[in-house]
């Protein structure tokens, strides 16, 4: 009994002093520059989405934001990177729906977005949308299902890759719609989108920055949004909901998360400078110029929907057979 009381004073004692040693930390933060992980290269949406931001979010946090690009193996590089940093704050991962989705079909992945880290904030969404090339027979969504039905597997489409979001989109939409089509997979969105123009693939899917002007231009035809609501910037084009199909919603996300262990403290500082820098009128201007929404949830309620989000996917990985190659 003696033993059992000296061992649980020691453990009091313990987190006493765990919580005395970390409360001037978090007072203090930040110190010195912020750093935010993009895991792709300079030049991306996701690079030009928090190029678009970070001079904001440094005025709000009274240091430096500084964008680090950390490319390679589908956004794993700078995930893994973050995920090793220390967790004191000054180490932010730019999450986003890939992370999820590579967890989806990778059982093998060495990271565990819920495991590795601490959600701070969500930021921006980028509407999805289903679009043919100007030449196509198709000119609605209703044409496109018709078509695929009587011709099992005669229809292609395009995506930027096995498990990409526009790949994803995709099933979440074949097997929602009940029909049976042939994949093809590009090295990347703008080989989707060309192939999508030149007819190579009967139709893609890929975001508003990619087929709005290609559909403004008139070498796209947009037949369907992924959106719960009309996007403003192109008001003839329906939702699936629309079409009959309120199952057919998907974004393409953009939000920040640290290491595991950062201290609340810190993560609702990272948290209110951040949501503070998205309603700046200047990222406010910059987001619509680059075509994406503002999207701002905090901590509690983007845990959730990363949860959310990842259960949905996780379903249509298994359904689809969608797995990357071993």
């Amino acid at each position: 009994m003696r033993a059992v009381k000296i061992s649980l004073m020691a453990f009091v004692v313990m987190i006493s002093l765990l919580w005395v040693f970390q409360a001037p930390f978090a007072a203090d933060f930040p110190a010195k520059p912020v750093n935010l992980i993009v895991c792709y290269g300079a030049g991306g949406s996701t690079d030009t989405v928090i190029r678009a931001f970070n001079d904001q979010l440094g005025k709000q946090l009274g240091v430096p934001a500084v964008v680090l690009n950390k490319p390679g193996s589908g956004g794993l590089v700078g995930a893994l990177f973050a995920k090793k940093a220390k967790p004191d704050g000054y180490t932010v991962l730019v999450l986003s729906l890939s992370h999820l989705l590579r967890m989806a079909i990778d059982p093998g992945i060495p990271l565990d977005v819920f495991r590795d880290f601490a959600p701070v904030s969500r930021f921006v969404n980028q509407p999805l949308l289903l679009g043919v090339g100007k030449d196509s027979k198709f000119n609605t969504l209703d044409d496109l299902i018709s078509y695929a039905k009587q011709n099992p597997r005669k229809v292609s489409y395009g995506s930027a890759g096995i498990g990409a979001t526009g790949h994803f989109a995709a099933e979440l939409f074949c097997s929602t719609a009940k029909i049976k089509v042939k994949h093809v997979p590009f090295k990347g969105d703008a080989a989707t989108t060309t192939a999508t123009m030149g007819g190579h693939v009967d139709w893609s899917v890929t975001g508003l920055p990619k087929f709005g002007p290609k559909a403004a231009s008139g070498d796209v035809k947009v037949l369907a949004a992924f959106t719960k609501e009309r996007i403003p910037e192109m008001k003839d084009v329906p939702t699936f909901g629309e079409k009959g199909y309120p199952e057919v919603i998907m974004y393409s996300w953009f939000g920040f998360a640290v290491p595991k262990k950062t201290p609340k403290e810190i993560i609702a500082k990272l948290d209110k400078a951040i949501g503070a820098a998205i309603k700046d009128p200047i990222t406010q201007k910059n987001l619509k110029n680059l075509l994406f929404n503002d999207w701002y949830i905090g901590p509690a309620e983007f845990s959730e929907f990363i949860k959310s989000d990842y259960e949905r996917f996780k379903k249509v990985a298994e359904e689809a057979g969608i797995k990357v190659k071993q």
